[in-house]
């Protein structure tokens, strides 16, 4: 069974993952109408492999690019679409078989006319397997959303728990300059203009894989003495003015501190030190607007080096 759905998929380099997202799309009990994919310049034959899909299977595309990020990517994806719904998917996870016709059925039995979904997930991390569900039967509004991305697990900023009607992403594009959070920021910047409603299904549908090749999993910190995630949230801020968007960024900042401290204890080297005194100068400066600090936030910023001798 078929539906109007079209899904984009970036890849770049995911031959061992690929198959595994693909497959889990085609046992589904309902089957989008077209699949894009978007080649980012892959080296390791996975773009052969999405060819010999493609051919098996007609209503798969292959789009190519010279590696140029995710960004570009599914932008190039979205100017190719043809559905009434647009899926956004990663290359290195998959589904569960009843994701699009759960989906499909919250929004066609939904009281509200509403402009999407979104459904739960479980994440995949060392071996530990956690899930999220959604803890709402009530659709989700314009404003709603916009705050559960940033103060809700089960919702968070991610793209592939969500389906979005077409006319929604009509005129916007993520930025290309962005390789991280590029998918709140176009969220935000879709919610903040746009009264739109998503409906939920509270069961965790999507299989989100963490490993060591994920942008989220990034070891580094800075790039170009530049906290990773600033660029993004700096954007953010000039849609949405709440609290709760530098408070989200402050538990990002003191999250990071306490992985490159954990990184420390266990190597100890010159470039995780650097990183540590250019994240302190960086949690002192954000936290200038905090109302209520913490004790390991105050340590955090006065002497992260002696708090780590005494975490557990």
């Amino acid at each position: 069974m078929k539906k109007n759905i079209s899904v984009i998929i970036p890849f770049y380099n995911c031959i061992s993952t690929l198959s595994v997202m693909l497959d889990s799309i085609l046992a589904g009990t309902v089957v989008p109408s077209e699949i894009i994919l978007v080649n980012d310049g892959s080296t390791d034959g996975s773009d052969k492999l999405a060819m010999d899909y493609a051919q098996k299977h007609p209503f798969i595309k292959v789009l190519s690019q010279n590696h140029s990020g995710v960004s570009y990517a599914r932008n190039l994806g979205l100017s190719a679409v043809n559905g009434s719904w647009i899926s956004f998917l990663d290359a290195d996870d998959y589904i569960e078989s009843e994701m699009y016709s759960l989906m499909l059925q919250a929004i066609e039995t939904s009281t509200d006319e509403v402009d999407g979904c979104i459904c739960g997930y479980y994440t995949h991390k060392e071996g530990v397997v956690t899930s999220y569900i959604i803890n709402s039967e009530a659709t989700l509004d314009s404003h709603n959303m916009l705050k559960a991305m940033f103060t809700d697990e089960a919702v968070k900023g991610f793209l592939f728990t969500r389906l979005f009607r077409v006319e929604l992403l009509k005129d916007l594009s993520f930025n290309n300059n962005l390789y991280l959070c590029e998918d709140l920021l176009l969220q935000t910047q879709l919610l903040s203009a746009k009264e739109a409603r998503f409906v939920t299904v509270n069961k965790p549908l999507y299989h989100y894989v963490q490993n060591e090749s994920s942008a989220t999993t990034k070891k580094s910190f800075f790039e170009n003495n530049l906290f990773i995630y600033k660029p993004a949230y700096d954007l953010i801020s000039e849609y949405i003015h709440d609290s709760y968007i530098s408070e989200s960024y402050n538990n990002i900042l003191e999250y990071s501190m306490y992985t490159l401290l954990e990184n420390y204890q266990k190597s100890g080297t010159p470039d995780t030190l650097k990183e540590i005194r250019l994240l302190q100068k960086e949690l002192k400066l954000s936290g200038k607007s905090l109302s209520h600090k913490s004790k390991r936030r105050i340590a955090f910023e006065i002497a992260p080096i002696i708090y780590s001798k005494f975490m557990s």
